[in-house]
């Protein structure tokens, strides 16, 4: 944030590029109160959120009528390293998590939703790099998604995708579609 500050303290036009939406775990917030404190103008422009990205790619819906009529983004990773999240919220019935910067801490968050109610066998996904060409993940259940991961070799960066929209998963006839001759 300083930084940003300071570049611009000296009169030079400073840009932040941010993948996603800078208002969603992107610190865009941080960054404009402290330009704001400092007296200089800032610009937002927002951005695709990587949860919305990932669902147009994969074909994951991220709510839906008969299964999700909630949605609910969150973040695995927080500023001191600890993973102290609202469990009981994050598993209700009937909606999406989408957790963002998770996959440090996956085997402490699928075990704390199973902990808190969320069925074992809810189906869930892990996306790396969602939207670009080294896209790939896993559907697995909560119960199972580690080790699938593990096994796959995911890394970061990805999100977690979790509830009864990763089972629908029309993203195989998408891919299907774009790859058929026509």
């Amino acid at each position: 944030n300083q930084l940003l500050v300071d570049l611009a303290g000296e009169g030079l036009d400073v840009g932040r590029l941010k993948g996603g939406d800078p208002f969603i775990f992107g610190r865009g917030g941080e960054e404009m109160a402290a330009a704001l404190a400092a007296g200089l103008e800032c610009e937002i422009v927002p951005g695709i959120t990587a949860a919305a990205g990932a669902a147009s790619c994969t074909g994951i819906p991220l709510t839906h009528r008969e299964h999700a009529q909630t949605l609910v983004f969150a973040t695995g990773h927080l500023k001191d390293d600890t993973v102290d999240l609202d469990w009981r919220a994050l598993a209700r019935p009937r909606q999406t998590v989408v957790i963002y910067m998770g996959l440090g801490a996956l085997d402490i968050i699928c075990e704390r939703l199973i902990a808190h109610g969320l069925p074992a066998r809810t189906p869930a996904a892990v996306i790396h790099a969602a939207t670009t060409p080294a896209q790939c993940g896993v559907h697995s259940t909560l119960d199972r998604l580690p080790a699938a991961v593990r096994e796959a070799g995911i890394r970061t960066p990805a999100l977690i995708m979790i509830g009864e929209v990763v089972a629908l998963d029309p993203g195989v006839l998408l891919r299907q579609a774009m790859t058929s001759p026509a």
